[in-house]
């Protein structure tokens, strides 16, 4: 249930200017292993182009950083069909096409939207404001990146489903390579401790890489029997 002052300003005809945080995580994916730092973004036209601070769903207080991002798509429709909305990201630093290489285009990431209004914030530019309010946002969403629409250096587009949309599937999804491992090299899922086979150490991840390190018992992240 949303907060009462939440919803006395969002009844006002002039309202104090709306605030969408966004947290991205990969800790219940299949990367989660690997994945050591979540993402809290605003857009700077929202925030004036600051970093600010305010709570995460579970309530701890959290530094979001001004990054172009924007999402649409949300409102349901009446054809009985849930939404798969979209989320833009800036990637003109080309760190977003890091992430889509490392991690698997974050199909199975998870992003939480907390809206709010900037009034509640705890803190803009470093600047603590006298009516933060923790509890003055309404209740978080959380959707699950589906699929990676477009990608250019200057953004990237991800289509999102609900946790309704997952129902009867193995989640957190993960994309299908026939010779491409995913896993991280001598990470957990790799598990290899053997000597280096080449120097420097590491693996072009193919399988007969795999081959080449595990003999026939191999731990090949990847589907040979499927075709990218």
């Amino acid at each position: 249930m949303p907060n009462q002052s939440i919803v006395k300003e969002s009844r006002k005809l002039a309202q104090d200017s709306p605030i969408i945080l966004f947290h991205i995580s990969g800790n219940s994916s299949t990367f989660a292993s690997s994945w050591s730092n979540d993402l809290f973004l605003v857009s700077p036209e929202q925030s004036g182009g600051n970093a600010v601070e305010y709570v995460d769903k579970d309530g701890n207080l959290r530094t979001y950083q001004p990054l172009p991002i924007a999402a649409s798509g949300f409102e349901l429709s009446g054809s009985n069909s849930l939404p798969q909305p979209k989320l833009q990201i800036a990637n003109v630093d080309g760190q977003m096409s890091l992430y889509n290489f490392d991690f698997e285009d974050l199909i199975g990431f998870s992003v939480t939207r907390i809206r709010t209004y900037a009034k509640y914030l705890k803190s803009v530019d470093g600047v603590v404001q006298a009516s933060y309010d923790a509890n003055a946002h309404f209740t978080p969403d959380t959707w699950w990146f589906s699929r990676k629409v477009e990608e250019t250096k200057l953004g990237v587009v991800y289509e999102l489903n609900s946790v309704f949309d997952l129902e009867g599937l193995n989640l957190p999804k993960r994309r299908m390579y026939s010779n491409f491992c995913p896993f991280e090299y001598r990470g957990p899922e790799c598990n290899f401790t053997g000597s280096a086979v080449s120097s420097p150490d590491a693996c072009p991840k193919t399988l007969e890489a795999c081959r080449e390190r595990f003999g026939t018992e191999l731990r090949f992240g990847g589907f040979p029997a499927t075709t990218d």
